[in-house]
């Protein structure tokens, strides 16, 4: 496939078009970039530009957008994927199967592992970034690479250096992205390539000169299950040069690099996709007028404060051509007849004026906080009045909020989560970094499942009703004791530590449970049998030692004897 004409006027067509699918989102991407965060965004207008280094904040003269995306970065990492604590779980969708010990016992090894891998690779480095850009511009992107060092590396994109492409379910199946490489990077990455031009200039002078790589992950139109070579692979991975290069044979469709994945290997979460979309406004989107505003109103304020403090000044004509100064200290000579000749300020402020605008300023920077959710994770030290409150208070205004995020939680789920730890889960398998399941887990499908900090507020709602069920029946049961054969204890017990995303190691398995109530039961049968022969049996002495005459003790008159 290395030379594959037909495929490379292919993705040549297709990239066309994603090309064209994604311009109306480019206007709108660039102001953000401009006014935001300059440093997120990667926009080329010549082929061989990079890109860096260009970004400045020419057009930012109020930070407030880029500090409230600080606090909606740093928020979701911390509640969402903190890698202190943890954040997943995994599962299989029969409950019955799922509370087997063997099968508990596995999949907390597997998340163990699992863990230690995240810990050790650049995931938690990749995160912010890719949360970064997701609330400037709606969308983000990374691919998961297996690596030999980490087992798994993320490679973070830039909006701008990449296009997506739907699937008939509205699910990315498509990414094609451009990125500069050096001769030497291409040279190291992929020594197989086979292009001599390259490998010439790899080893010469121009070894460090960077070229525009351009690179496409689409669905393998030629898949062929049980295959072992790239035509076995699910989707296809191919690698080339931008424009073609000096040889007749790169644009006659040789390429760089040809591979395969058997998953889809990109995560692309967005904010709120809508439709057909591959791209989905977000938090920036929002706040896009509000920041413009800012600026204009920033810049009004310095000059309201400027025109206050030292206004622009006129001087009688008899002065010009004269030493003057307006500085503090100086001092002006005039002549007896220029005596009444001064100096006065052409303007003056009035006294409200500088701080109608202030409040204005103050509720600009409300309103693009609050479209970055910068209150809603810095909801206690925003807290109006007293410090500090009730916690009942502070419980009830955090899952008040918390409801606001949980469209957001679903789709960081759906588009970014669960992918990165399914992949993260089948690169271990392939390499055989985990231990062989349990026979009972043949055939089921693997659930991930959000037990952070983040997730379990969503779920207070749920332990709030089991809380309130089970007081209300202990109030009933205070006269009527049979109501409490209505509730199922143990399932309630599974329910409550579900929703807090206990460890699955604190409950026991129902198998177990099972076979320890049935031993607790047989040593109860046994000690109450026991306890009736011991009884029996005293008994029995009482009455031999008991006479009732004739010489004959109890027993025997019993006996007959």
């Amino acid at each position: 496939m290395a030379h594959d004409p037909a495929l490379r006027r292919h993705i040549d067509a297709r990239l066309n078009v994603l090309k064209r699918q994604r311009q109306s989102w480019e206007p709108s991407w660039r102001e953000l970039s401009r006014l935001v965060n300059p440093r997120r965004g990667q926009f080329f207008s010549s082929p061989n530009q990079g890109g860096r280094g260009a970004q400045a904040n020419t057009a930012i003269l109020d930070p407030t957008a880029l500090f409230a995306l600080r606090t909606l970065v740093a928020g979701l990492m911390s509640g969402v994927t903190s890698p202190a604590r943890p954040w997943f779980r995994l599962s299989i969708p029969d409950r019955r199967v799922a509370s087997l010990a063997p099968v508990k016992v596995w999949l907390d090894e597997c998340v163990e592992r699992m863990r230690m891998v995240f810990n050790a690779g650049n995931l938690y480095s990749a995160l912010p970034l890719i949360y970064e850009e997701l609330g400037q511009f709606g969308t983000g992107c990374a691919i998961v690479e297996f690596d030999r060092e980490d087992v798994i590396r993320l490679y973070t994109l830039s909006t701008g250096e990449y296009w997506l492409g739907l699937d008939w379910r509205g699910r990315v199946d498509t990414l094609a992205r451009r990125f500069m490489y050096s001769y030497r990077q291409i040279e190291a990455r992929w020594p197989e390539h086979g292009i001599a031009e390259i490998s010439e200039r790899a080893r010469g002078a121009d070894a460090d000169t960077e070229i525009a790589v351009l690179h496409m992950i689409e669905p393998n139109t030629g898949y062929e299950k049980g295959r072992l070579d790239q035509t076995g692979k699910r989707f296809r991975s191919v690698y080339w040069r931008e424009g073609g290069g000096q040889s007749a044979g790169d644009m006659d469709g040789e390429f760089i690099h040809c591979g395969g994945y058997s998953q889809f290997p990109a995560l692309t979460p967005r904010w709120s996709p809508i439709g057909n979309d591959a791209y989905s406004k977000g938090p920036g989107h929002d706040a896009l007028p509000d920041v413009k505003s800012l600026q204009i109103l920033k810049k009004r304020e310095h000059n309201a404060v400027d025109k206050h403090v030292n206004p622009p000044m006129g001087a009688h004509v008899s002065l010009r051509g004269s030493a003057s100064s307006v500085l503090p200290g100086a001092i002006n000579y005039f002549t007896t007849q220029e005596r009444g000749a001064g100096m006065w300020p052409l303007y003056q402020t009035a006294p409200g004026a500088i701080a109608e605008v202030e409040r204005l300023v103050s509720r600009t920077q409300a309103t693009i906080k609050s479209a970055f959710f910068a209150d809603l994770f810095l909801m206690i030290s925003d807290m109006d009045g007293v410090q500090p409150r009730s916690q009942l208070e502070i419980s009830a205004r955090r899952e008040e909020k918390m409801q606001m995020l949980g469209p957001v939680l679903e789709n960081l789920h759906d588009d970014l989560l669960q992918p990165l730890v399914q992949r993260t889960f089948g690169i271990m398998a392939e390499h055989g970094l985990f231990s062989p399941p349990p026979p009972e887990l043949h055939g089921y499908p693997l659930d991930v499942e959000l037990i952070s900090i983040l997730a379990q507020a969503q779920k207070a709602a749920d332990l709030g009703t089991v809380e309130r069920l089970w007081a209300f029946a202990g109030s009933i049961s205070a006269t009527r004791p049979e109501v409490l054969d209505k509730l199922n204890a143990d399932e309630s017990i599974d329910v409550y530590a579900d929703k807090l995303g206990a460890p699955a190691s604190i409950t026991l398995a129902d198998d177990v449970v099972a076979q320890l109530r049935a031993a607790r039961a047989l040593r109860a049968e046994t000690t109450q049998a026991l306890q009736a022969a011991s009884a029996l049996a005293e008994g029995a002495k009482t009455l031999s030692e008991t006479e009732v005459g004739g010489g004959r003790n109890a027993l025997q008159s019993v006996l007959g004897a």
